[in-house]
């Protein structure tokens, strides 16, 4: 089959994946990014304490070779993170062996977006410019999440945040992204946030639903009412993270209990939670792309999380990155959608 995902599903969303510098340099993961997808986003290279690990040292390396690779190509990029409370650098929240100030965090925060913009804002179309700053069970009364951006500054360096990445990025699409906001009190809470920011005037173009799944969830109502939910505010939609598990959230976790090869009938399932996603969000226009995190079951975050050295195949691709039976039942199912 000549055709690709980005064929089949282009006329409704843009097809992306993560990857990282090693895996695209890779001959049989340039193939399948050249045929399959439109976007890339770069997994870990362009979060702070990766890309920024000193106050005066840069790491443009990895993020320098991706974006010449989706030049070369013809793909487009989104860029990931801005502010986030993980994986950031020990240096940033301190100034003198003090907490940092306030007044200290927003400088620094302003001159890494102008600096990171500054290098790619002509390559990155839309970035995830805050990122998991809710968290509904642990968070303060407002279910905002209590990391050190937050502690130091409050939500207003979100907002901040945003204003400025819309200074140096005009033309690009600015999202909110989290995980488990599909559903629930976390949804509730990402929908009461972001319109706050809409009635404040704050520039934010989308939401980013980052869609770490399991291959029996979600259903096709609870994802139906998000989608709708989200539509409703005016705002763009990006499915941003999407892996598809094939163990429930409390399954497996002591390791005898792991799976010692490919569970075939999770595969059978997870695919088809792969169609069913694919076909309802070709049917909401504020759907933009759908990213998967990852490109091929050989590489991916789930094998050390929730569980370490636990074997997951949460990807389109697998291990020798050959096609998943799903794949091509995608490229079906898109072509002849009416």
């Amino acid at each position: 089959m000549n055709n690709g995902l980005k064929d089949a599903w282009g006329r409704y969303f843009k097809i992306g994946a993560a990857v990282c510098g090693n895996v695209i340099q890779k001959k049989e993961a340039d193939d399948i990014l050249k045929k399959h997808f439109s976007t890339l986003t770069i997994e870990n290279g362009m979060k702070f304490g990766r890309i920024h690990p000193e106050e005066n040292k840069w790491n443009w390396e990895e993020c320098d070779l991706i974006a010449s690779y989706a030049k070369k190509n013809g793909l487009l990029m989104r860029g990931h993170t801005i502010v986030w409370h993980n994986q950031n650098p020990s240096w940033l929240f301190l100034d003198g062996g003090d907490t940092a100030s306030k007044e200290v965090m927003y400088r620094r925060l302003e001159d890494h977006i102008e600096k990171l913009t500054d290098r790619y804002k002509n390559d990155i179309y839309s970035w995830d410019v805050v990122n998991e700053a809710i968290d509904v069970d642990h968070g303060d009364e407002n279910g905002f999440r209590p990391g050190n951006w937050y502690k130091i500054c409050g939500k207003e360096i979100y907002e901040t945040a945003f204003k400025l990445m819309r200074q140096a990025c005009p033309g690009a699409k600015l999202l909110y992204n989290d995980y488990n906001n599909e559903s629930g009190a976390k949804m509730e809470t990402t929908i009461k946030y972001i319109k706050s920011l809409l009635d404040a005037g704050i520039p934010i173009d989308g939401v980013g639903l980052q869609g770490h799944w399991y291959f029996n969830f979600p259903d096709e109502k609870t994802l139906r009412a998000a989608l709708e939910s989200y539509s409703s505010l005016g705002i763009n939609i990006e499915l941003t993270e999407v892996d598809i598990s094939v163990y429930k959230w409390m399954e497996g976790r002591e390791k005898k209990d792991f799976f010692t090869s490919r569970p075939q009938d999770r595969i059978t399932e997870q695919g088809k939670r792969f169609l069913e996603i694919f076909n309802i969000i070709s049917e909401y226009p504020a759907v933009k792309n759908i990213t998967t995190w990852g490109i091929a079951d050989s590489f991916t975050w789930l094998d050390n999380f929730p569980v370490p050295e636990r074997k997951n195949w949460p990807l389109l691709f697998d291990e020798n990155f050959n096609e998943k039976p799903v794949v091509g039942q995608l490229i079906e199912a898109g072509l002849n959608k009416k």
